[in-house]
């Protein structure tokens, strides 16, 4: 196989394993939408539940683009925190799910938000000089979990 079908390969594989992980963490909540989320004081700017699997489906294919572009980038001297920065936000993001739909900690949600808005915008600032694509990448998820403050941030105020 030659190398450059083997980059993107690994590139299909990246992006295949973020959909597929974001997915089943999704799947889980599946329940607690029809019955607890329904239930709540939601903003008036939510979109319709159909709009969610679509994003985040958009966006883990980003994340996943991203990470491929971040772990075959040569050595440089932010390169290290890029990488920790971009999994503790991954972390965060696949924890966020099961903490507010599945465990109703709207408080701790926010947080967890918070820390990723955090974490996001420093990746980007950080990679914007080696790194340009990734940063540019990254910023219709920035703007995404942006808005998802607003939203968890609305219910804990309101429910």
């Amino acid at each position: 196989m030659k190398m450059q079908n083997k980059n993107y390969l690994s590139l299909i594989i990246w992006i295949v394993a973020l959909i597929a992980i974001g997915g089943v963490i999704g799947s889980l909540t599946k329940p607690e939408i029809s019955t607890w989320y329904s239930a709540l004081n939601r903003s008036t700017l939510t979109p319709p539940n159909y709009v969610f699997p679509v994003a985040w489906t958009i966006l883990y294919g980003i994340i996943g683009t991203c990470g491929w572009l971040i772990w075959r980038k040569s050595q440089f001297a932010e390169l290290s925190v890029i990488k920790t920065l971009y999994l503790a936000q991954l972390i965060l993001n696949w924890s966020w799910t099961p903490l507010f739909f599945h465990y109703h900690l709207t408080g701790i949600s926010l947080v967890v938000l918070g820390l990723m808005d955090i974490l996001v915008v420093t990746l980007i600032w950080l990679a914007c000089q080696k790194m340009r694509v990734v940063s540019l990448l990254l910023i219709p998820y920035l703007f995404w979990i942006l808005f998802a403050t607003y939203l968890n941030f609305y219910i804990w105020h309101y429910n």
